[in-house]
């Protein structure tokens, strides 16, 4: 009997962790979901805009304000190929000894941008808009034999699958009150789509009536739903006489309708699951220096907020077996860029960046698919004319690889003993990018 219900634990525990890690790894990009920066030339320096505007993607993206700082009109296109490495080992002790580790067919995610910026001729207003997705990523793990998490059911779960996108568009207002001063306001209208098989965020199908025998098996999501966000970005731009630039905003959380999905329970009936989460709010500050003849240096410092948003909540089973959220922290993010022009042709850039891990260890079990944990970024990329006032954009983005490593989780008795679950992970980017500035 002892040995039965320890099984049946096991098995629960099993379903429960490749559930929980699935809302994360639906989400999964590079700042843990938020993208840290958009386009070849935003990307190239690690994302530094906030007092840097070197482009209207990234200053769209970051600052508002700063669109009073571009050297020319600008229209905009840029395209991400996101290429992840994601790795998922697990091992148990009961009902016997078994280990085994199983990449994800993630494939290549495509991120679209556009940025548009115009300075009004003689007046103080300078408007802009930008298109981009902000977070995009899908996970695929096949089935297999030897990875306990992996393999068919009723010992293991199975394959699993995710998706999400999300794409945010910002029409742009910015005043410049003075030689020195602008504000920017920028209303952020998104639109998100989502599929998850299975859906942990919902309570198991159970077909016997009894919670915890083994037997529960969580509805899918897979048919993907939409669902439509709003929010808003204020910012403060200051360029100095002294070679020293300044800038600030804050973007607000952006609240999402609820998801919802068809899907079955138990019985093949009709059952809709619905689902709560929302984009995490960001503050920026950041620092320029253009004191050196032909170089630009940047500096942002960012505030994630993924403790106070939605979907994001603690990283624990709920009494019915649903899981509660996945259990990030809240971040801080540094980014350091620069730019040298060495012609009026050709530009170069380099950028580094380092963020807090928002995936505590003892939730790795709730981040199993796709675990958001990487840390260290690197990036480099050119700008080159190919006409007048038509520029390319190349750049290249390295995502470090970083793992963490904890024990399976259980609804009820918490930790499994003899269990561990490690996730691995790092990134490659190509980012191209067409400009024309008039």
């Amino acid at each position: 009997m002892e040995k039965k219900m320890l099984r049946n634990h096991t098995r629960l525990a099993l379903y429960g962790l490749v559930c929980a890690g699935l809302i994360s790894a639906t989400l999964t990009a590079q700042t843990g979901h938020v993208l840290n920066g958009e386009g070849a030339v935003n990307q190239s320096m690690a994302g530094v805009a906030t007092a840097a505007p070197v482009d209207a993607s990234g200053a769209l993206l970051w600052n508002s304000a700063s669109i009073t700082g571009l050297s020319s009109n600008s229209i905009q296109f840029g395209m991400e190929l996101l290429m992840p490495d994601i790795t998922l080992g697990s091992s148990v002790s009961f009902p016997g000894p078994m280990s085994g580790e199983t990449s994800s067919d993630s494939g290549v995610s495509a991120i679209p941008s556009f940025a548009m910026v115009y300075d009004v001729e003689d007046s103080p207003w300078t408007l802009g808009i930008g298109a981009c997705g902000i977070s995009g990523f899908g996970v695929n793990y096949p089935t297999s034999s030897t990875n306990p998490l992996l393999t068919p059911p009723p010992n293991g779960f199975g394959g699993v699958y995710s998706q999400f996108q999300m794409l945010q568009i910002a029409p742009t207002l910015a005043y410049q009150l003075d030689s020195h001063w602008s504000v920017g306001f920028a209303p952020n209208i998104n639109q998100a789509q989502l599929a998850v098989a299975p859906g942990c965020f919902a309570a198991p199908n159970d077909p016997d009536g009894v919670f915890g025998n083994g037997d529960e098996v969580y509805p899918s999501a897979a048919h993907a739903d939409q669902a439509w966000g709003y929010g808003a970005q204020v910012g403060v731009y200051f360029r100095g006489d002294s070679d020293w630039d300044f800038g600030a905003s804050y973007k607000t959380q952006q609240q999402f309708q609820t998801f919802e999905f068809n899907s079955t329970d138990a019985n093949g009936a009709f059952r809709q699951l619905e689902l709560d989460l929302d984009f995490p709010a960001i503050a920026s500050i950041g620092t320029a220096y253009r004191g050196f003849e032909n170089w630009l240096f940047g500096l942002d410092v960012r505030w994630i907020d993924y403790e106070n948003t939605d979907g994001f909540d603690a990283a624990v089973f709920n009494p019915d077996g649903s899981v509660n959220g996945f259990g990030w922290d809240s971040i801080m993010v540094l980014a350091l860029g620069a730019q040298y022009d060495v012609s009026d042709c050709l530009a170069v850039r380099c950028g580094y960046a380092y963020n807090d891990n928002p995936i505590p260890d003892l939730n790795s079990t709730f981040n199993v698919p796709a675990p958001a944990i990487i840390q260290h970024h690197a990036s480099m990329g050119f700008s080159y004319c190919v006409g007048k006032d038509w520029f390319l954009d190349v750049a290249y983005r390295h995502g470090f690889e970083n793992s963490i490593e904890g024990p399976m989780g259980h609804p009820s008795i918490g930790a499994v003993p003899g269990s561990s679950v490690e996730n691995t992970m790092s990134t490659d980017s190509l980012i191209l990018g067409f400009r024309v500035v008039f």
